[in-house]
């Protein structure tokens, strides 16, 4: 188990005892950008993909950055 991981169950057991409700304990709908400023819904930007995957082809490092944003979207419970 990761150190953060031991230390956020630590720190939620830590403050279940108070009767406020954190603002970090949000939903993934409550801390969602607006659909208009989520970079995860602009088009893919081919130079951008060519610079975070410089060893794949074009072809393949935008597959590789749409893989990644995909990712990041299901991880922070948005959906596709």
């Amino acid at each position: 188990m990761h150190p953060l991981d031991l230390y956020d169950q630590w720190r939620r057991r830590l403050l279940r005892w108070l009767p406020v409700r954190q603002s970090f304990d949000r939903s993934p709908d409550a801390v969602a950008p607006h659909g208009s400023e989520d970079w995860l819904l602009e088009p893919i930007d081919a130079e951008e993909a060519c610079r975070l995957f410089p060893h794949l082809e074009k072809q393949r490092a935008v597959v590789q950055y749409q893989k990644l944003r995909l990712q990041m979207r299901e991880q922070d419970g948005r959906g596709f």
